[in-house]
């Protein structure tokens, strides 16, 4: 095991997430807290069990970035505490990947600088925005939520956090992730902004990336979206949660298998003629679908995506406690636990393609 005082992680220092709605924080296998998160709420991170560093509806985003909160957050990943992390939930901790990685293995000037300096007082702006302020979607799996959601009563307020986005952090991002918490073309209001953003009120940004589960990713509504837009949308992460139309149907609550297929033929061109660089396809793994795990891998091989993902399923407060205890197959307790284990063994999860997450100490 690698000593926590040689890792570093970007995320503190990279990104901030804008939240905007009622959010149920899971801690452990139940819920332990409920709360409600303002409409423009910033945190750094999912996995940070910290109060969130301020709000943009009401304070300067360069207040929020190098506030009190954010540099006691920077401080433990300097250190090599990690305090406020979650070890057992973050994919990256628990397999040193992505945003986690070795401090000599750090290439990035800024970062570097960060590192050598000890800075906890950044002299940039937030470079990677993920917007989780619309909870919008098309689809309502119960992993997430009981019914569908359209935040229409909300439209104000989500057109104000938009605008904040574009007037004080896009103009220097280099990311820009749409959706952390709905679906990029299932809310009317990210799907319209889409329709409607300029390259001009972004210059530096070189990536959007889109959160979505596909269903309504298709040609006809692609075209309607700016070339110069179109262009930088180069990274898609499908929530999928399936391999059959049966369990499909059951994960991904109103959508249809057939039309995902067929929308996954479509996108699998955008990765092969441009302008997607990164594919990638994820399934929560749960009760009903941890045995088509293998087949999910090779779904993702027929549509030639690059990273084929899984993460254990969390309570965000769709389940009752017995409810998640019973779909929770990564549990020690379930009685289907050893099972899951031993399906891990097989050789198809070696296939680097494959991406466990928060599964990884399991294998």
């Amino acid at each position: 095991m690698l000593k926590e005082d040689r890792l570093f992680c970007s995320v503190p220092f990279n990104r901030l997430f804008i939240y905007g709605h009622r959010f149920v924080r899971p801690a452990g296998p139940t819920i332990k807290h409920t709360f409600f998160r303002p409409a423009g709420d910033v945190h750094m991170c999912c996995w940070l069990d910290t109060s969130p560093l301020g709000n943009i509806e009401h304070q300067l985003v360069e207040e929020v970035w190098n506030g009190q909160k954010a540099q006691e957050i920077r401080r433990t990943i300097l250190d090599g505490t990690f305090k406020y992390c979650s070890r057992e939930n973050c994919p990256y901790l628990q397999t040193l990947s992505y945003d986690v990685q070795r401090r000599e293995k750090v290439k990035d000037k800024d970062l570097e600088t960060v590192i050598e300096n000890n800075l906890t007082i950044l002299p940039f702006l937030p470079r990677e925005i993920i917007c989780c302020y619309d909870r919008s979607c098309n689809l309502s799996c119960p992993s997430c939520r009981k019914h569908v959601i359209v935040e229409t009563d909300r439209r104000e307020e989500i057109l104000a956090i938009q605008s904040k986005l574009e007037s004080q952090l896009l103009k220097n991002a280099r990311v820009l992730a749409i959706s952390g918490d709905g679906d990029a073309f299932g809310s009317p209001f990210y799907r319209r902004w889409l329709q409607t953003m300029s390259r001009a009120k972004m210059p530096h940004l070189k990536q959007i990336t889109l959160h979505t589960n596909a269903q309504l990713w298709t040609c006809e509504i692609w075209n309607t979206i700016p070339m110069e837009i179109r262009e930088i949308i180069n990274s898609t992460i499908i929530s999928i949660d399936a391999a059959t139309a049966h369990t499909y149907s059951i994960n991904r609550r109103g959508g249809d298998f057939e039309k995902l297929l067929n929308n996954l033929e479509f996108i699998s061109l955008l990765r092969t003629g441009g302008p997607l660089k990164h594919l990638r396809i994820s399934m929560v793994v749960q009760m009903n679908n941890f045995m088509e795990m293998p087949a999910f891998i090779r779904l993702g091989k027929s549509f030639g995506a690059d990273v084929v993902s899984f993460s254990k399923i969390m309570n965000w407060g769709a389940f009752s406690d017995g409810e998640y205890r019973e779909r929770a197959i990564h549990l020690p307790e379930h009685p289907c636990h050893f099972e899951f284990i031993n399906m891990l063994a097989d050789d198809i999860f070696c296939d680097p393609i494959v991406d466990l997450g928060n599964l990884s100490s399991l294998h």
